[in-house]
């Protein structure tokens, strides 16, 4: 937003003389006379005004809603000045603080005035136009003509409201309805941060976007120029008004009484002079960013790089609640909507370059940010060829710079990029890592000369009286890479000693991912393995979402050696046990399979041996996807895998089930002697993938345990499943949440019925088993079952019949959990069914929401099971105040363990418990834990001491206080049993009794 000089300066409004009476010629009578004519017109003026508003207000509003807001200019609108049609929308604002009953004499509200006149006028005029690339200053366009809305995603699950495009984000609020006033845009360097706050600008200055309207004034500081001592006043005269026009004192007054119409803009905390903070150094900005002083209920929005993100939320800055949003760029659409845009008029041009793009991974990974591709459009312009790597891109941006605005023979601009390069490199390593300079930090020539070229801007900065120039770089990339190619110049062992030094005493490199990338450039030499080496030490071994590695890798690849990298870095990545259940990016991927790729090439030393290290891959469906077919490639060489682990959310489109299906298709899990378990969790399997597998894993002598939770697509697969039936050595079957339908129970049982060691099915959170009937009873034919699950199935009371019949024929199976079923409380006499199960050790019912009336037929039901050992009953809060109704677990002579976990219970259910239970013989475990409102029974504990049998009791984080021991002690001290009492995580008993 600055003018071609990069000077931003603004004319002072003219003085308008007031007239007096004196010397008029006028009579005091006829100076009554014109006030009183005055008054009359001004009443009309007024009425009018109000008349021409609120029609003005009804066609605003019938033409535009919150919903359909692009920040279109109203161009259709005439205005006398760039005032007018962004500000005076604001001033007819309901509760807006600039309206006709202003006192004209407020010298806040004057000052507030001016400020919105002079902003509009910036944000309006350059600040309208978008420099295409900051060093070609004769290449501007209007910044509706090339802006291209980039993808927002909202990372706070805790706020209401959505966030779609920018707008949303000032309409979001807390879980009690407050609005959000602070907001973090996150997101990697050249992804359109900036632009976007200058979008924001834009808008709120024309007036277009109903959620700006609020706010008399908005601010876009630059937080490069600022440090941790900056005053908020001090800052925004410095960077956008002149002092000569407006007081200073004023304007302050206004924003200090009226918060709530001021937003504040802050660009790049990633930049922020002050990278070590002393909270007892903070001014006014920092303290604004916490809440506190005078500016803490200002509206801010302030952007950041990832790796200055977790400086950023510390309790000494920005705390909850705040809105984090993700600024991702462009998508696929948004990249060939801005190339068409750019070369709207050689289509041609935009063809090629797309089809470029798309051709290869590097470059669509880069595409996706604005600054990148439009460097992409730049070069294409020039010579219709691309580079593969970032170095290799801001290298040839930077030949472009200085072929185009100088003279200078390669030899030159080396030498330039190198000098200035210097003194780019001191910047980044000092303690407040700089990024304004002053121009005697530079060679005079060489200042000059890269000012005329564009990699440098100089801007002049407001000292109260007195003005100094500062020095940035285009951007700090471009900071970044002349520092790299500086680094790539030292021959001295000494210098870059200096550099290893600092590397190693620095705990987050994440900062500094450009400027390692840029520094391992086309670099293959010691001095990239160096970092390397650096690098690898601060790396979680075998984590590949770990930030260190990501930066490693892409220091590798941007190094493009075809030699091995450092023995540490190879093992950090090739690991035992191998994990990404992140969301890799596209170019951390492309990274890892150029690393893979490399260090497993056969041509050389241990090649094939490294991948046979791996024992464990855990990885997400979406990366494993991004990864490819090299990927699986490398998979099928891991010949030692014991588990596999593909899972995580994945998006359910048709394109994306069809490459994934294709991907673990082909799978070679044969190979993988060793194998004995496999997830496949939400991959969205086919049945045709389902076959593939079931046959590698058919010969596999190992293999156990096969987890295919949330596949939904795979209900219905009839037939498929009976391939079941190749995988003898089965022993588990995790088929959660596939959304199976009754007609899948019998393919299912006829696969699994001829396994000899099959023992464990999970079909739990399969609603759509519900109802079910007769099909049930095809579970009958696994006779070796042990186990089965059917936790939140929504099972009601007619299915128990039918499940029970089918399971009563199973020789073997103990285990019955129906855990989360809410449907079945209040099933009455169908409970009875359960007696059928003659083998059943132990039932579970946990959250069923189970009553009173409950307890009696389920315990008659569960009377006639002579193995049943185990009842869990854990959170059935509604089974708190059962009376008598407890007396009912009587009927369970058998029982061995009872599990009342988080039931709410109260004093008075101790009574009817302990009568209940006094009269099982072999009941010696009693689970009472996280009932914190037995806190404070007095004498019911005493109750206690009915259960004779008892030797363990748990009372686990039940709020017990030091007046509770006693009792609980006397009822327990009649159990002549009683061998393990748990009374941990009751916080209140450690500062009296120090019991753990």
């Amino acid at each position: 937003m600055a003018s071609p000089d990069n000077m931003t300066t603004v004319p002072a409004a003219p003085t308008v003389p007031k007239p007096t009476p004196a010397g008029s010629g006028l009579t005091a009578g006829d100076w009554a006379a014109i006030g009183t004519c005055i008054g009359i017109v001004g009443l009309s003026l007024t009425l009018i005004g109000v008349i021409l508003t609120y029609y003005g207000r009804r066609r605003r509003s019938n033409s535009q809603s919150d919903g359909g807001e692009e920040g279109i200019p109203l161009r259709s609108m005439p205005s006398t000045s760039a005032e007018s049609s962004g500000s005076s929308a604001r001033q007819q604002q309901p509760g807006s603080c600039t309206t006709q009953e202003t006192r004209r004499d407020d010298p806040a509200q004057l000052a507030a005035n001016k400020c919105e006149k002079e902003l509009n006028y910036i944000y309006e005029t350059t600040g309208s136009y978008v420099q295409m690339l900051p060093w070609v200053d004769d290449d501007k366009r209007h910044i509706m003509d090339i802006y291209t809305k980039l993808q927002l995603e909202k990372d706070n699950d805790d706020l209401k409201g959505e966030v779609k495009s920018y707008w949303d984000i000032f309409k979001l609020k807390s879980r009690e309805g407050y609005p959000i006033i602070r907001a973090i845009l996150r997101g990697w360097a050249g992804l359109g941060k900036t632009t976007l706050l200058d979008k924001i600008a834009y808008d709120w200055a024309c007036g277009t976007v109903a959620a700006l309207k609020k706010y008399k004034l908005v601010f876009v500081l630059k937080m490069h120029s600022l440090q941790q001592k900056s005053d908020v006043i001090e800052a925004v005269f410095d960077q956008l008004l002149d002092e000569k026009t407006i007081n200073r004192e004023d304007l302050k007054s206004f924003i200090t009484a009226n918060p709530e119409d001021v937003l504040f803009l802050l660009d790049g905390f990633d930049e922020f002079k002050s990278t070590k903070l002393d909270e007892t150094e903070f001014g006014s900005i920092l303290k604004m960013l916490n809440r506190k002083g005078e500016y803490k209920k200002c509206g801010i929005l302030v952007t950041t790089r990832p790796s200055h993100y977790d400086k950023l939320v510390k309790n000494t800055l920005i705390e909850k609640p705040f809105a984090l949003v993700e600024v991702l760029g462009f998508s696929k659409d948004d990249i060939k909507e801005y190339v068409r845009k750019y070369y709207s008029q050689e289509l041609s041009k935009a063809n090629g370059l797309l089809e470029r793009i798309t051709s290869s991974d590097v470059l669509k990974d880069l595409a996706q940010s604005p600054m990148l591709l439009l460097l992409m459009c730049l070069l294409w312009s020039e010579s219709a060829t691309l580079p593969d790597t970032m170095f290799r891109l801001y290298k040839e941006a930077l030949r472009y710079i200085f072929k185009r605005k100088t003279q200078m023979s390669t030899e030159e601009i080396s030498r330039l990029v190198i000098a200035i390069g210097k003194v780019a490199l001191g910047g980044l390593l000092s303690y407040f890592q700089k990024l304004s300079f002053q121009e005697e930090d530079f060679e005079p020539d060489v200042l000059d000369m890269a000012i005329r070229a564009g990699i440098l801007t100089s801007q002049r900065v407001f000292k109260g009286i007195d003005t100094c120039k500062n020095v940035h770089f285009i951007h700090k990339t471009f900071q970044e890479v002349c520092a790299a190619i500086y680094y790539q110049s030292l021959t001295s062992n000494k210098e870059t000693k200096r550099f290893e030094t600092f590397f190693r005493k620095v705990s987050d490199t994440a900062g500094f991912e450009y400027l390692l990338r840029f520094c391992c450039g086309d670099n293959d030499g010691t001095s990239t393995n160096s970092i390397l080496k650096i690098l690898s030490h601060q790396v979680r071994c075998g984590d590949l979402d770990d930030r260190n590695l990501h930066i490693a890798l892409d220091c590798h690849f941007e190094s493009q050696s075809k030699k091995l990298p450092p023995t540490e870095l190879i093992n950090s990545v090739i690991a035992s046990n191998v994990q990404a259940v992140g969301a890799l990016s596209g170019d951390h991927s492309t990274s890892l399979m150029y690393f893979l790729n490399n260090v497993t090439d056969e041509k050389k030393s241990g090649g094939n041996a490294r991948l046979k290290r791996i024992r464990s891959l855990s990885i997400t469906p979406t990366t494993f996807r991004r990864l490819g077919v090299d990927f699986v490639n490398q998979v099928n060489r891991m010949a030692r895998l014991k588990s596999m682990f593909i899972g995580g959310v994945y998006p359910p489109t048709h394109d994306s089930q069809n490459d994934l299906s294709r991907l673990i298709s082909s799978l070679r899990l044969k190979k993988m002697t060793q194998l004995y378990a496999v997830f496949f969790r939400g991959c969205v399997l086919t049945g045709s993938a389902m076959e593939h597998i079931f046959g590698e894993l058919s010969n596999l002598t190992n293999f156990v345990e096969l987890y295919m939770f949330g596949n939904r697509i795979l209900a219905r697969s009839g037939q498929s499943w009976y391939h079941l039936k190749k995988i003898k050595t089965l022993n588990k079957l995790n088929l959660s949440a596939c959304e199976l339908e009754s007609d899948d129970l019998e393919p299912i049982a006829v696969g699994l019925s001829n396994l000899p060691n099959f023992v464990e099915l999970d079909l739990s959170r399969n609603q759509t088993l519900a109802g079910s009937g007769q099909s049930w009873s095809h579970l009958g034919k696994i006779k070796t079952l042990t186990k089965l699950t059917l936790e939140n199935c929504a099972l009601k009371s007619d299915d128990l019949e039918p499940i029970a019949v089918g399971l009563s024929n199973l020789p073997k199976l103990v285990e019955l959990d129906l855990s989360r079923n809410q449907t079945l409380a209040g099933s009455g006499q169908s409970w009875s069914h359960l007696g059928e199960i003659k083998t059943l050790t132990k039932l579970t019912l946990e959250y069923c929401a189970l009553k009173s009336d409950d307890l009696e037929l389920i315990a008659v039901g569960l009377s006639n099971l002579p193995k049943l050992v185990e009842l869990d009953l854990y959170l059935n809060k509604t089974l708190a105040g059962s009376g008598l109704s407890w007396s009912h677990l009587r009927e369970i002579k058998t029982l061995n363990k009872l599990d009342l976990k988080d039931c709410e219970l109260k004093r008075e259910d101790l009574e009817p418990i302990a009568d209940g239970l006094s009269n099982l013989p072999k009941l010696v475990e009693l689970d009472l834990s996280r009932n914190q409102t037995l806190a404070g029974s007095g004498r019911s504990w005493s109750h206690l001491g009915e259960i004779k049998t008892l030797t363990k009791l748990t009372l686990h984080y039940c709020a017990l206080k030091s007046e509770d021991l006693e009792p609980i002690a006397i009822g327990l001290k009649n159990l002549p049993n009683l061998a393990e009492l748990d009374l941990s995580r009751n916080e209140a008993l450690i500062g009296d009794y120090n019991i753990k």
